[in-house]
């Protein structure tokens, strides 16, 4: 949860994070494959959980834990007008470290906040952004 010493301050929400959807696209092949769709790009506040630390492997991927753990809640704003119960993942682009991807576990309110409650799931330099619709895709060509 957001300290309630510092709520209501816009200066906390330093992280630049994408909510995502998770959706089941079938292309031509007739494959299926799961992508994550980014609803909407936003400020929010990423706070850890410090009594239940989060471990990250050499590949960036978390090791040993629940995946129903929450490591990080994340704070938006409320007036945002968004429907945060279809959102499955958060997407974190960061400066200096390496992107991160947040699974949703819950959500709740508090005050003038949405509080995400989230799990650390993988943090790597491959970690791949979400994909958009009008981003190009890969095709099957042999050159």
């Amino acid at each position: 949860m957001p300290d309630p010493k510092v709520r209501g301050k816009i200066a906390t929400l330093t992280h630049w994070v994408a909510l995502c959807t998770m959706e089941d696209v079938v292309d031509n092949n007739g494959q299926m494959e799961l992508t994550r769709r980014p609803v909407t790009w936003l400020w929010a506040e990423i706070t850890m959980q410090w009594n239940l630390p989060s471990f990250i492997g050499r590949n960036g991927y978390a090791i040993q834990e629940t995946q129903d753990r929450s490591t990080h809640h994340i704070s938006i704003r409320a007036g945002s007008a968004l429907i945060v119960t279809s959102a499955a993942w958060v997407y974190e682009e960061r400066r200096k470290s390496p992107p991160r991807w947040y699974k949703v576990i819950g959500f709740g309110e508090a005050d003038e906040y949405i509080v995400l409650t989230t799990h650390l799931l993988e943090m790597s330099d491959k970690a791949q952004p979400p994909t958009n619709t009008l981003s190009p895709r890969p095709q099957g060509v042999k050159l």
